[in-house]
């Protein structure tokens, strides 16, 4: 190839790289700040870089850790955020430019016969995209790549509260197997009495029998808070990917119930809760798609630059040309349409969130009050009173001067509020539990 030549297709190649050159848009949403995924973070990455190896005690971060190490919902997720890198990295990509090649006037007749009049032309074509179209999908898919991170921060917040409230509802019927065993030992005993009582002439047998039903409906509700634990821990080991429960207890506290906050407190922080994140992320990326739904209306031409050579002169010459299509049908009406009903839409869906978001709020926050109320009462009042109760009626009747029948009833008045004391405290911490994973903070942050 001649000088000549080398330096035509040198300065097509430099006109086509500066017509293409534009910069691409990076992701610039900021993380989410959800404290309940951060301060599990660094346990982790341990668990990640070292497992974990549970002993005979599970203790909450231990379980939280295991799960958000293993979780196979969380790998999807990951998958799936590297998906959407690489559509981001995609569209950011240039059109590529098409190679013509042409022979004119060959084989003909007369003087175009065989070779010596043909004209042969090398050409470059490239789509020259006007009103920032690819800056402006690229910013599309960077946002949506934004919102798949943000799902998976989100996803993460749900799955620690999930294992929240799974080992909430394990420490309670922990404590109530424990409540039950107490429970058991006291029906024992005092089946033990009666059968003393009976024996020495004291009593009749009937009673006994009393005793003894009373001992076995002991029995049998053991039983069930036995099998009632047992399901809780399979269902909190199901949560990182096991059939195998690998402890023995869970150590927790139920009794502390922190102070609750001011509604006004609520309603501002949920501005920032991950559900109201996630939607604002939707809506900047419906407006992208609007952006770029005004920008499809502009035509984008067609910019061709080539060499052309005329075999029968042997001359060699320049050759440029543009095309343009014509906006005279499509104008893309409907797409900027749609984008802007979509745009719409989330935004209604957005007022949608913020109102059902207040309901659901301030549904909790009266269960609330309402368990931390029964709480102080039972805690205060009727538990003391129903021992008080059960000891002075107990103590009278081995006196003779109550029945067994009251006896049997100042039990049952007992064993069931330390129950209901217990199921209480786990609804309360369940309620919290629930509370924190929609705002996506503690309530001690307050």
């Amino acid at each position: 190839m001649t000088n000549k030549r080398i330096r035509a297709v040198s300065l097509v190649l430099a006109i086509l790289a500066l017509a293409g050159c534009s910069s691409s848009y990076q992701a610039t949403l900021p993380a989410p700040e959800m404290p309940l995924v951060q301060e599990h973070s660094t346990n982790e990455q341990k668990t990640t870089n070292m497992g974990l190896s549970l002993s005979d005690t599970l203790i909450l971060d231990e379980a939280i850790s295991r799960t958000l190490a293993s979780n196979p919902e969380l790998q999807v997720l990951k998958s799936e955020i590297k998906a959407s890198e690489a559509h981001t990295l995609q569209q950011s990509l240039l059109p590529n430019p098409e190679l013509v090649i042409e022979l004119e006037n060959f084989t003909g007749s007369g003087p175009l016969s065989g070779f010596k009049g043909t004209e042969t032309t090398i050409a470059i074509g490239q789509l020259i995209e006007l009103g920032g179209k690819r800056a402006k999908r690229t910013k599309i898919a960077a946002r949506q790549s934004d919102l798949t991170l943000l799902r998976y921060e989100i996803k993460r917040l749900e799955i620690i509260t999930k294992v929240r409230s799974i080992f909430t509802q394990v420490l309670a019927a922990q404590m109530k197997l424990n409540l039950d065993h107490q429970l058991l030992g006291i029906a024992e005993r005092f089946k033990a009495t009666i059968d003393t009582l009976v024996n020495a002439g004291r009593f009749s047998v009937a009673e006994a029998s009393r005793a003894q039903v009373e001992l076995s409906n002991r029995k049998l509700a053991r039983q069930q808070s036995i099998r009632e634990l047992n399901n809780s821990k399979r269902l909190l080991v199901s949560t990182w990917g096991s059939n195998t429960v690998n402890f023995t207890r869970v150590a927790g506290d139920l009794f502390t119930i922190r102070a609750l906050p001011e509604p006004e407190w609520l309603l501002g922080a949920l501005e920032n809760s991950p559900r109201i994140i996630e939607q604002s992320a939707v809506i900047t990326s419906r407006k992208a798609e609007t952006e770029l739904a005004r920008a499809q209306a502009i035509p984008d031409p067609v910019f061709i630059a080539g060499y052309r050579r005329f075999n029968q002169t042997d001359d060699e010459a320049f050759i440029a040309g543009l095309s343009v299509p014509l906006p005279i049908f499509d104008r893309n009406q409907g797409g900027k349409k749609e984008a802007l009903f979509r745009e719409l839409q989330s935004e209604q869906q957005m007022q949608n969130l913020r109102n059902l978001l207040s309901v659901e709020l301030n549904i909790r926050m009266e269960n609330l009050q309402n368990f931390s109320t029964e709480i102080q009462t039972m805690r205060n009042v009727i538990i003391p009173e129903a021992q008080k109760a059960y000891d002075i009626i107990y103590k009278n009747y081995r006196l003779g001067n109550y029945a067994i029948i009251d006896v049997l009833d100042a039990q049952r008045q007992l064993f069931d509020a330390e129950g209901r004391y217990i199921d209480n405290l786990a609804r309360i911490n369940l309620e919290i539990i629930e509370l924190e994973g929609i705002l996506g903070q503690s309530l001690k942050s307050f």
